[in-house]
């Protein structure tokens, strides 16, 4: 599979957004950690993409009409389809960084982010330790 490195980056960026919306909440300190850590420019892509993809994915749930407790649920059939398209090994590390950082922001790391960090990590075949220092 051959995906340009800008789709890579854009489907990354999906990949934070799902981190942020996981659990259901989009907290205060998750979206300033976005700024703080600079998340955009850590996985190459603009900031107004990054935060489209939240926005689009907060829109894809609204549109499933379900109840806050179905949307905190998540699709791993679709999380296998954008963690498979991102091949590029610096990006695949980056974008668990960003997700471990992200998900630490609100200073608990929720079950949904936990399940989906683990899945990221075992797919790719990661660990923790090589993601480098988290802040």
């Amino acid at each position: 599979m051959n995906i340009p490195l800008n789709e890579q980056r854009t489907i990354a960026a999906r990949l934070v957004a799902l981190t942020l919306i996981s659990d259901g909440e989009l907290a205060n300190r998750e979206v300033e950690a976005l700024d703080r850590h600079d998340i955009a420019a850590l996985l190459g892509t603009p900031r107004d993409v990054l935060i489209q993809a939240v926005i689009d994915h907060c829109q894809q749930l609204l549109a499933r009409g379900g109840s806050a407790e179905a949307m905190r649920l998540l699709d791993l059939e679709q999380v296998e389809h954008m963690l498979d398209r991102v091949t590029d090994p610096s990006l695949r590390a980056l974008t668990c960084q960003a997700m471990l950082v992200l998900s630490k922001a609100d200073g608990r790391i929720t079950q949904p982010e936990q399940t989906l960090l683990r899945h990221a990590l075992s797919r790719w075949e990661l660990s923790l330790s090589e993601l480098g220092p988290q802040h």
